[in-house]
């Protein structure tokens, strides 16, 4: 019988070692989405030393371009993936986000719906808010349109992105409104994760023919309850919201 060369062998057991350790660890999904992780980030558990932690975005509403814009921001989670057709959330039986998974040979063993930090660590929610200013430098009073009546659009500068639906026909839509009415129109610019060049941007970018606001401190997004994007609020002359939602409006109201 022939006797296999001693490093041979030990390469052998060695790499079957290797193997046998790669099948046998244990690893940790945190499954999130980017979109929700803009608003507000997820309140992580400390990682284990033993244990691998991957990133999974469900493959909804997702893709590269994305994911690597928001891991550019985020290098914490640059080792974000995919979950191509969903095949980990259906395997594991994943409904939620954000949710973690630690799993070891293919066999779940621990899971739990994760919560979130709170929004202050994301924004600056700080009482120190001066007077508002449009860009071109124009004063702004949430309370004193003006006007008969005064338009506010809601928007936010990351448009196109996929968690901001149909914005750019809704941009366009109000920029032909504010060529229709001889009413003020105010394009409203959400803060989060970006700043007044990128603002400046959205201006150029999308042509916008009226006043545009960077509501930096979230003022206006609060001032008005608004909660989803875009979004149309119309005032009357006292102030007092007299239309509000994701349609542009008509006049006469």
């Amino acid at each position: 019988m022939k006797l296999l060369n001693p490093i041979t062998l030990l390469l052998g057991l060695t790499l079957l070692i290797l193997s046998q350790r790669t099948v046998a660890s244990p690893i940790e999904y945190i499954f999130i989405t980017i979109w929700d992780e803009y608003v507000q980030q997820t309140a992580l558990p400390p990682q284990q030393p033993d244990i691998e932690r991957r990133f999974i975005h469900p493959d909804i509403n997702i893709d590269q371009a994305s994911v690597e814009q928001f891991t550019a921001l985020f290098p914490a989670y640059a080792k974000l993936q995919i979950d191509t057709h969903n095949q980990l959330a259906i395997r594991y039986g994943v409904r939620q986000t954000p949710y973690r998974l630690v799993v070891e040979q293919h066999q779940v063993q621990q899971r739990e719906a994760l919560g979130t930090l709170p929004a202050t660590a994301l924004i600056d929610t700080s009482p120190q808010q001066g007077p508002l200013h449009t860009l071109s430098g124009q004063h702004f009073d949430p309370t004193k349109p003006g006007a008969d009546f005064r338009v506010l659009f809601f928007s936010d500068s990351l448009c196109p992105f996929q968690h901001i639906p149909d914005c750019e026909r809704r941009i366009a839509q109000n920029n032909h409104l504010s060529e229709q009415i001889n009413y003020p129109v105010v394009s409203v610019i959400k803060p989060f994760y970006v700043d007044q060049a990128q603002v400046s941007a959205y201006q150029q970018r999308f042509k916008v023919n009226h006043e545009i606001l960077f509501d930096s401190h979230n003022q206006l997004f609060r001032y008005f309850a608004v909660t989803e994007l875009p979004y149309w609020v119309v005032q009357n002359k006292q102030g007092k919201v007299i239309y509000r939602a994701s349609r542009v409006p008509s006049f006469p109201l």
